[in-house]
């Protein structure tokens, strides 16, 4: 949005101090062109109050209005009711969770004055919205219907910055690397399932990973004679969780990183598992892993219904597609070893009949195993530019306060 403005437009942001050194990713990318007042978030109304002659904002931008309509909403009916007619300024409200209402009582007052749109970060959360907005547009509740519900402009907003250096990995290579990156919370990623999961596997076929079987150790230890160098799967984000004793040197926690570092660490990764504990994440609520792993170029491990959800990866060349019947662990075993037959001959429903039976599994695993799981540097380049120009599209809509 920075870009697309006019020479004469000032931006001004009104926050704390960026954590995690992402003030210097702000300056190196220069992302902040159009350079206007630089102060805490209490002095937000201050230029609120102002007439836009005396140099008050015209367009104000929530980066979660979950939060932040809770907090502003009175004091900036203040200022709409206080300032001309000619003279009112437009809210665009950042959302990731259709399903988090307690702020959503705030939307009828500003969509009467159509004076408010919607920018969330994912394609299904902005279909989520636009249905239940269809729904309260014809509320028989008087504040509700003539609220012009279907009227509030949506759009999507991939946040997939232009980040340089990123590490283009040498070839040949093996699937040494994964990555979850998000809260260490069960209720978020379903970390036991994938820890359960790997376990088994190691259990079965532990050189397939590149490890030692236990053989009376607590954990298993990786194995220095492996033709491909052990599997490891990083854990990035935040708070705490038990790695059960036998992944000890399988997983490993990163927590309280600087952005560079935090970038490095992902870029540095092959594969980016979404692990997602249900199904908010594709039906309510929008990921940021999800354009985190296309910034970086590297390949997120969905099915075709996380790529129907977020749309903008709904192309081979920014994903792996992995059969819904294959869960993650299964994936990531047959792409690093190059074989899925130990897939398609189990029998994970004990009837009697191996997956690969069905032969829909079995066209499905042939298409993930032809895909592979390395993606190359031209086709992330022509998967942004489709990205970016459609970011800038909502940019100039927003700006031109367009439909």
């Amino acid at each position: 949005m920075d870009a697309e403005g006019p020479d004469d437009q000032r931006i001004h942001v009104f926050a704390p101090e960026f954590s995690f050194g992402f003030q210097e990713v702000i300056d190196d990318l220069n992302l902040w062109t159009h350079r206007g007042i630089r102060a805490e978030h209490d002095q937000l109304m201050e230029h609120v109050n102002k007439s836009s002659s005396d140099g008050g904002v015209d367009l104000i931008i929530f980066g979660t209005c979950e939060f932040d309509m809770n907090v502003w909403h009175s004091a900036l009916v203040e200022a709409w009711n206080a300032r001309e007619e000619h003279d009112k300024f437009k809210i665009v409200c950042g959302v990731h969770n259709v399903n988090d209402v307690n702020w959503q009582r705030h939307i009828p007052y500003w969509a009467r004055r159509n004076a408010i749109r919607l920018l969330p970060i994912a394609d299904h959360v902005a279909r989520a919205f636009r249905d239940r907005f269809s729904v309260q547009a014809e509320d028989p509740e008087p504040l509700l219907y003539t609220a012009g519900f279907d009227h509030i402009p949506i759009d999507v907003h991939v946040p997939v910055l232009d980040l340089p250096s990123i590490p283009v990995k040498v070839l040949p290579r093996h699937l040494t690397t994964a990555v979850i990156q998000g809260s260490f919370s069960v209720d978020r990623r379903n970390y036991p399932r994938i820890f359960r999961d790997l376990i088994s596997s190691l259990r079965a076929d532990p050189g397939a990973w590149g490890y030692h079987p236990l053989e009376g150790r607590t954990s298993y230890v990786p194995d220095p004679d492996s033709p491909a160098p052990p599997f490891r799967l990083l854990l990035v984000g935040s708070g705490w969780l038990d790695i059960p004793q036998e992944l000890a040197y399988v997983v490993s926690m990163h927590t309280d990183l600087a952005y560079k570092d935090f970038y490095k660490l992902i870029a540095d990764c092959d594969v980016v598992l979404p692990a997602f504990a249900d199904n908010a994440y594709l039906t309510v609520q929008g990921s940021s892993t999800i354009a985190l792993a296309a910034e970086l170029n590297v390949p997120i491990l969905v099915t075709n219904r996380t790529r129907r959800a977020y749309g903008y990866i709904d192309d081979p060349r920014a994903v792996i597609t992995r059969p819904a019947a294959m869960p993650e662990v299964q994936a990531l075993k047959a792409l690093r070893i190059g074989d899925a037959s130990a897939f398609l001959a189990s029998d994970p429903a004990d009837i009697g009949r191996p997956v690969g039976s069905l032969q829909f599994v079995r066209d499905d695993v042939a298409r993930m195993m032809h895909e592979g799981w390395i993606r190359d540097k031209t086709g992330w380049d022509t998967w942004k530019a489709r990205v970016w120009q459609k970011n800038r599209e909502v940019a100039e809509r927003i700006l031109r306060d367009m439909p």
